[in-house]
């Protein structure tokens, strides 16, 4: 035989090759980070919730060892927890129980999701 030529190609990929591997690779990182990162959102979302929950029933446990029915009706001035902000308003039950209070304790926030509040009430 005289001369050998080629009929098959030498092992290794070309530039398109690697270009679109590199492509496609690129928009599955991007979509395992948007996935990661709305992920992490809503566990902040969670985590601030639970610890409004937390803080209005510990407040409604705080104000069960006060004497509501001499306290005004209305709301209260808000006290300020770390990021959170803790109010209570106070409302006439019914008339046919002068001492009996409605007792609202209201938590509010900005978090992730922007501004959020949380309540709990109870009769007194």
């Amino acid at each position: 035989m005289k001369g050998t030529e080629k009929k098959y190609r030498e092992g290794g990929f070309t530039l398109v090759e690697v270009i679109i591997t590199a492509l496609i690779l690129a928009i599955l990182l991007a979509g395992i980070g948007v996935f990661f990162t709305n992920i992490l959102k809503q566990s902040d979302i969670v985590d601030d919730r639970t610890q409004a929950m937390e803080l209005t029933r510990q407040g409604l446990e705080e104000i069960m060892t006060l004497d509501v029915s001499e306290m005004p009706l209305g709301l209260t001035a808000p006290d300020t927890i770390g990021r959170f902000e803790r109010c209570f308003e106070i409302f006439e039950y019914d008339p046919l129980y002068p001492h009996a209070r409605l007792v609202q304790c209201i938590v509010s926030w900005t978090g992730a999701s922007g501004y959020e509040t949380f309540s709990f009430s109870t009769i007194l």
